[in-house]
């Protein structure tokens, strides 16, 4: 009875396998016929079987699956999700293929899902310069659950979800590429076109070397484009901070990527600033003479340490950090005007206390110092602004406090002069 059932068994998978292999070959007709609809209607018949068909026929199965919904694709029916059906199957199909061993249908597939592929980056592009970013952003993201290996289309993805304002989805995808240490880094190649004597960059290393062996170029180099964590980071850090609310959160991501990229100063940056948004002064300032002890020409850092100690009113540490950044960058105007503030605003005290005085002989003799501190103050204002109008000589702000303090300080030509050109400017 045991023989029986398994002759029994036998049989039956024999048969099964028959109509397997009788409904692929008619849906392989239907598509030579140029009848996709047929191809998928035949197809969807076995999709239920398929998982326990013999190897040769399960591979067909994906196959001729990508080619119908890729010829679905072609003729505009349902075109996105037949992309991403067909593509589905080609990568299907790519691996069962690798795991068998046997590669009678890899040939074909991997262009076949290249061009899809491109299709969908080419409509993501059209999408993008009409700036439907939300369509751009889903067209690549497709694009890339077709070609996962291909990282660089899901940071265009959600860099159009960005774009778009949708925040949730763009987080979504940043953080699955920070997850997978994404930096998007690349090796470009370069030579010296030995005819021009200029340096010209190459699609791949082999085609510059054989250049390079012609004779044709020479000097060869490569360089490696930056890393695009810092990016993805600072936006990821950026949404939970400005659209989640989550500033932990968005500290930790910092705290991840600085891990992986700990000489990066604008990675400290963003972890300095998510601080100054939680009020936490001190730590931003910390933060910020730690990027100066790694980049000891960074300007801004040396700003931002003059305007919160400003605020917390140690003005000699902002002048001396305004200072600084002049010392560096003498065009920087904002470090030249909130330099040139603390003298005002040092000089508007020395006002306030004039004004407190009385008439005595005590009063007026502390008047008269009073009096010369104010103009002493005055003049080291004047002194910075006139050093950085010479930068931004349209300044209507900066004029119009050099016209107050002309006129203050009696120097009359000058005060005609910036007068007549803030006349000049409408002003």
């Amino acid at each position: 009875m045991k023989k029986t059932i398994l002759i029994f068994s036998a049989l039956l998978m024999t048969a099964f396998s028959f109509a397997q292999k009788k409904e692929l070959k008619a849906a392989e007709k239907a598509l030579k016929k140029e009848n996709p609809t047929e191809a998928k209607s035949i197809l969807e018949g076995l999709s239920g079987t398929i998982e326990s068909a013999e190897a040769k026929y399960k591979a067909k199965y994906y196959f001729l699956k990508g080619k119908t919904y890729q010829n679905l694709a072609d003729k505009g029916m349902d075109a996105d999700a037949s992309l991403k059906t067909a593509g589905e199957a080609y990568n299907k199909l790519l691996a069962f293929e690798k795991e068998q061993k046997k590669f009678e249908y890899t040939k074909e597939a991997k262009p076949n899902l290249q061009t899809m592929v491109g299709k969908l980056v080419d409509k993501a592009i059209a999408a993008q310069n009409a700036k439907d970013n939300a369509n751009a952003s889903s067209l690549l993201h497709t694009a890339y659950t077709l070609q996962p290996e291909n990282k660089d289309l899901l940071y265009f993805a959600a860099s159009n979800s960005i774009s778009g304002k949708d925040y949730n989805t763009a987080l979504k995808y940043y953080e699955d590429l920070k997850d997978m240490e994404y930096t998007g880094v690349k090796t470009k190649y370069f030579a010296i076109n030995v005819a021009t004597g200029k340096k010209e960059p190459f699609q791949d290393k082999n085609i510059r070397d054989l250049s390079v062996r012609s004779k044709s170029h020479a000097s060869p180099t490569q360089e490696k484009t930056k890393s695009r964590l810092p990016e993805i980071v600072k936006n990821i850090s950026w949404i939970y901070t400005n659209h989640v609310g989550d500033n932990e959160k968005a500290l930790a991501a910092v705290e991840d990527a600085i891990k992986v990229s700990p000489d990066d100063p604008s990675l400290l940056l963003t972890k300095g600033n998510i601080y100054y948004k939680m009020g936490d002064t001190a730590k931003f300032k910390e933060i910020m003479k730690e990027i100066i002890t790694k980049n000891p020409n960074d300007v801004d850092s040396y700003y931002n340490i003059g305007v919160i100690s400003g605020e917390n009113g140690d003005v000699e540490e902002a002048r001396a950090a305004y200072r600084k950044v002049l010392e560096l960058d003498p065009g920087y105007v904002n470090a030249a005007v909130n330099l040139s503030k603390t003298y005002l605003d040092e000089a508007s005290e020395v006002v306030d206390k004039m004004n407190e005085l009385g008439n005595s002989s005590a009063d007026n003799k502390k008047f008269e110092e009073f009096q010369k501190q104010q103009i002493s103050l005055y003049k080291e204002s004047l002194s910075i602004l006139e050093g950085i109008i010479v930068s931004v000589p349209d300044d209507v702000g900066i004029l119009k406090q050099l016209k107050g303090l002309y006129s203050f300080l009696g120097e009359d030509e000058k005060f005609k002069q910036v007068k007549a050109k803030l006349a000049e400017l409408g002003q």
